[in-house]
C-alpha cells in the first residue's frame, strides 16, 4: 500500500513538471511567433562595423499594439537602420520588420540606457527611421545613426571601403516636425531668440555645464526645457 501510494506521489510530480515545461515552451515559442521577419543576411566583411552595438544585449522591444517583449538578445545596426534579434530556438539571426515595432531599448555595456523610436522622417527623405531619443519631452531631442559605407585607403582595409559611423542630431515637435541641430554651444544657442540667448547662457554658466560631448550636450538640452526657455523652430 505504502509503495503504491508513493509510487502516485511520484507520477504527479513528473506530470506536474511535464506540464510547467510545456507551459514554459509555449510562452517562449509565443514569444517568438509574435516577432515578424526575415532570416539576416549578413553584410559585406569591410573594416569598421555597421553596428551601433557590435554585440547582441539583452534588451526590450515593443510593438505598435502596445505590447512588449523583455530580455531579448538586439542588435541595431546602423548601416541598414534595422533591429535584428537572435532567435535562440533556431539559432539564428532575425531582422524584425519595423513595421510592427514602435520602438525598442537596450543597456549597454557601460551602464547607459539607449531608447529607440520609430518615426516618420520628413525633412530630408520621407520614410520611417528609428531615432534615438536622447530625451523626451513636448520638444525631444533625437539622434539618428547612421554607419555610412566609404572609401578608405586599401593599407588600411583590402577592399578600400569601411563603415563609418555618424550622428545627426535633431530637436522635434510632433505638431513643427524636425529641425537639425549640431553638438556644440553655438548651434543651441540659434534656437532661442537674441534675448533669450542671454538666459541660457546665464542658465548654462550658473549651473556649470561647459558642452563638450553628447553627454554634455543633452545635460545642457534638458536645463534649458526644466527652465522653460521658449525653443524656436
Amino acid at each position: 500500500m505504502a509503495n503504491r501510494i508513493l509510487l502516485t506521489i511520484i507520477f504527479l510530480a513528473l506530470v506536474a513538471a511535464t506540464s510547467l515545461t510545456a507551459q514554459e515552451t509555449q510562452q517562449k515559442n509565443w514569444n517568438t511567433e509574435k516577432i515578424k521577419g526575415m532570416r539576416f543576411i549578413p553584410y559585406p566583411p569591410y573594416s569598421g562595423t555597421p553596428y551601433f552595438n557590435e554585440k547582441f544585449i539583452l534588451g526590450e522591444i515593443e510593438f505598435t499594439g502596445g505590447s512588449t517583449i523583455k530580455n531579448i538578445g538586439l542588435r541595431y545596426s546602423s548601416f541598414r537602420d534595422e533591429l535584428i534579434y537572435y532567435n535562440t530556438d533556431i539559432s539564428t539571426q532575425i531582422v524584425i520588420d519595423r513595421i510592427t515595432l514602435k520602438g525598442f531599448s537596450f543597456t549597454d555595456e557601460l551602464g547607459l540606457k539607449h531608447i529607440f523610436r520609430r518615426q516618420y522622417f520628413d525633412l530630408i527623405s520621407h520614410e520611417e527611421r528609428f531615432f534615438e531619443v536622447l530625451s523626451d519631452g513636448k520638444i525631444a531631442l533625437l539622434a539618428f545613426r547612421k554607419a555610412d559605407l566609404e572609401t578608405c585607403d586599401t593599407s588600411f582595409s583590402k577592399y578600400g571601403l569601411a563603415y563609418q559611423p555618424s550622428s545627426y542630431y535633431y530637436i522635434y515637435h510632433t505638431e513643427r516636425g524636425y529641425s537639425s541641430i549640431k553638438i556644440n554651444r553655438s548651434s543651441l544657442l540659434t534656437k532661442f531668440t537674441k534675448s533669450n540667448q542671454k538666459l541660457v547662457k546665464k542658465l548654462l554658466r550658473k549651473n556649470s555645464v561647459q558642452i563638450a560631448d553628447e553627454q554634455s550636450f543633452i545635460a545642457a538640452w534638458d536645463l534649458v526645457v526644466k527652465n522653460d526657455i521658449p525653443v524656436n523652430f
